[in-house]
């Protein structure tokens, strides 16, 4: 199991887990992301804090949230394409829910799936 934020380009990701499926590991991969990352409702100008590098980026909401929300899509969209073609279970947690409702969820899909397989 693996649980990340998944902020990289995914073929980057996909092929720094690639060892761990193929040695025989049944990969489920959770991708957590926070309620605020997910929708960018902000409204008010100010400065993001890239937790890495500490570098500080002033964003316009107004001007930036339309643009953001279709990366992100199209990150979660490569995401989910890139582990479905290789067998990885791929799942989206929103922090706002609890665990254990994500991942009942999670299990339910999964033993759905194995029915039909």
């Amino acid at each position: 199991m693996l649980i990340s934020d998944f902020y990289e380009e995914p073929d980057a990701i996909l092929e720094a887990i690639k060892p761990l499926k193929f040695i025989g590991n049944d990969l489920i991969v959770f991708h957590v992301l926070d309620p605020a990352e997910l929708s960018f409702e902000y409204e008010d100008a100010s400065s993001f804090e890239d937790l890495e590098s500490g570098e500080q980026i002033p964003v316009v909401p107004e001007s930036l949230a339309k643009e953001y929300r279709a990366l992100l899509r199209e990150h979660i969209d490569a995401l989910t394409t890139k582990f479905s073609e290789h067998r990885i279970d791929y799942t989206l947690l929103n922090t706002s829910e609890p665990l254990d409702r994500a991942l009942f969820s999670y299990l339910s899909s999964r033993e759905r799936l194995m029915r039909v397989r």
